[in-house]
């Protein structure tokens, strides 16, 4: 699990927790401006975490129950504040602006010249033994999917980090910070199910009847990680809407699951771990030693 299953949130993910209360509040501000943000009316104990890029500065005030917020460079950023009293989370959304920032036009790229689509389409997703990581190029955050059996994990690499089963309902949540492993509710999870994006982007949003009007050709997409590269020779369409927007599918043609995905000349999502024979487990609660184990 540390190989791949990694999150990239600070300090500890308890406020996941699908049983907990979260409460969201959106805050757009400009570069350099200073706000101050009071997440709960009445706690005693508060623990702040910041999640995603470092576009601010914040420090406790007011006794720890207050927080200053000071814009720092544009982008999006998250707070979050634990209310230890009643395990609660609120969230503070942040979005920082620069005023001077010019808005740049959507570039589009230039669609090659289409060819016969000769071969066949069919969308046979795995179903069992994957462990898939998806990279998002834009916020350069990782997802990870992982299923053996009755068994499915997920981490969205932003602090997210769960492990549950299908069969028997039992439910987890990782607490880096403490526990580990943490029992949560059970049942409370959604099943992976017969797909997810970015696998089953092209088969849901492309009308097969025309694919020789997108296909442009076969394209290597490189998957894996870099001691254990593997080479597809993927599909590539280029999808152009009436609107003038581009979408761009890496397909791989063994079971027309999409690869890649780009919109425009937008950064990509792009499958970067692709191991459909995946048997055994290198993590998870049945590994925990003891209550206050926290190895993944």
């Amino acid at each position: 699990m540390k190989k791949a299953l990694y999150t990239l949130l600070f300090l500890f993910i308890a406020g996941f927790a699908t049983a907990q209360e979260t409460n969201e509040t959106e805050f757009k501000i400009s570069l350099g401006d200073t706000i101050v943000w009071k997440p709960f009316d009445n706690c005693n104990m508060i623990g702040y975490n910041i999640k995603g890029p470092k576009v601010i500065n914040f420090k406790p005030i007011k006794y720890g129950d207050q927080i200053q917020i000071i814009a720092k460079t544009a982008g999006k950023s998250s707070i979050i504040a634990t209310c230890n009293d009643n395990d609660t989370n609120a969230v503070a959304n942040i979005t920082v602006t620069d005023p001077n920032d010019t808005p740049s036009m959507t570039e589009i790229p230039v669609k090659p010249e289409t060819q016969a689509f000769t071969s066949t389409y069919s969308f046979t997703p795995p179903t069992d033994h994957f462990f898939v990581t998806i990279n998002d190029q834009s916020t350069k955050f990782n997802e990870t999917y992982v299923k053996l059996g009755d068994n499915e994990a997920f981490n969205d690499g932003q602090g997210i980090d769960r492990f549950w089963n299908v069969k028997t309902g039992k439910n987890w949540y990782y607490r880096p910070d403490a526990q580990g492993w943490t029992d949560d509710v059970d049942w409370e999870f959604e099943p992976f199910g017969e797909s997810f994006p970015i696998l089953n982007s092209f088969a849901n949003e492309v009308n097969k009847d025309a694919l020789s009007n997108y296909y442009v050709g076969t394209e290597k997409l490189t998957v894996g990680s870099s001691d254990k590269p593997m080479d597809i020779d993927c599909w590539h369409f280029f999808v152009d809407s009436e609107d003038g927007t581009v979408i761009q599918y890496w397909v791989d043609p063994a079971n027309g699951c999409t690869l890649k995905r780009q919109i425009n000349n937008d950064p990509a999502k792009v499958v970067t771990v692709y191991d459909l024979k995946y048997t055994r487990l290198y993590f998870g609660p049945s590994f925990k030693k003891g209550l206050h184990d926290t190895t993944r």
